[in-house]
């Protein structure tokens, strides 16, 4: 097998392997406990998206370099079938996380579609909402790339003015920091964590902690805020009880998830802010890892020829 052809089988075989076992980490560690002691949405993001982007590190960082610098360019290498699976398992999970995105992507492109605007309602600091002609109670942002907050007229009509203020504050809040490309992230992760029902509970987990973060910074800590938020919630969420028809996968509903748990929050005294530099030691702790590999080269090589050859 020539050398572009033998690499492109190495990457793919490499990816495979990690992202498995990463996700059969990440799956213990949440059976036993670990993930449920994580409360920020950013670490619970970086939890559930570890295998792909720990894969993606690795692949890159390490196993090219690796490859690149100690594989003979001149020679044809013959191939076991070991490294021909693997490879057909990367292009397996690959392939499904191309599935899961594109019909979240149709789902939601579908459903703007088929709502009639009815007119834009906007007030200064809570953003702009457009008001939609749609029988689903919906007030929530869709889409994930370009997202848009939309809300029935009959919620605007449930609502007074001041909570309806709130409630697009707090999708303001969603799109401050791109909740719905996270969310994208999330649906479309290429690993085999998708397939485990412990990357659903991480991805459940996840939209509460957001939601949780996005009434933070809509109310603060102002007491008024925060009722009027909490009020608006109640009422979303009774008006959306009666309703069967799910929302999009890349939406984000106002009164959807933990509403009873969100409320008591509102209603107990303001949290003081948290720590934020969790992402910023994980990130360092990822760059580090194509320096901490530079003395490894040469057996991670052994290990990557012993890959090729299995079972040959």
């Amino acid at each position: 097998m020539s050398f572009a052809a033998t690499l492109g089988l190495v990457l793919f075989s490499f990816y495979a392997l990690t992202s498995v076992l990463l996700s059969v980490a990440v799956a213990v560690a949440w059976r036993a406990g670990l993930g449920r002691t994580i409360e920020s949405s950013s670490g619970l993001l970086a939890m559930r998206l570890l295998p792909a982007g720990g894969a993606v590190l690795l692949v890159l960082t390490v196993v090219l370099p690796v490859f690149l610098a100690y594989e003979p360019r001149q020679e044809s290498e013959a191939v076991g079938p070991l490294i021909v699976a693997l490879a057909l398992l990367a292009s397996l999970i690959l392939g499904d996380a191309v599935r899961r995105g594109s019909r979240a992507w149709i789902a939601a492109r579908r459903l703007l579609q088929s709502i009639a605007p009815a007119g834009r309602w906007r007030a200064a600091g809570a953003g702009e909402v457009e008001i939609v002609d749609i029988a689903a109670p919906i007030v929530a942002i869709v889409g994930g790339w370009r997202p848009r907050i939309i809300a029935a007229q009959r919620v605007v009509a449930a609502c007074t003015r001041e909570e309806f203020r709130q409630i697009v504050a707090h999708e303001t809040a969603h799109l401050s920091v791109r909740d719905n490309l996270k969310l994208l992230l999330l649906v479309a992760s290429p690993d085999a964590l998708a397939w485990a029902p412990q990357g659903a509970a991480l991805e459940k987990r996840w939209r509460a902690a957001a939601e949780f973060a996005a009434d933070e910074r809509a109310a603060g800590s102002d007491r008024r805020k925060r009722i009027e938020l909490a009020s608006a919630i109640i009422k979303v969420a009774r008006i959306s009880s009666a309703v069967d028809r799910p929302l999009t996968a890349l939406g984000m509903a106002a009164a959807l998830d933990d509403v009873e748990g969100r409320v008591q929050r509102l209603l107990a005294p303001a949290p003081a802010a948290g720590r934020t530099d969790g992402l910023k030691r994980l990130a360092l702790c990822a760059l580090s890892i194509p320096l901490a590999a530079l003395p490894l080269y040469a057996p991670i090589h052994r290990c990557i020829e012993a890959l090729v050859a299995c079972g040959h």
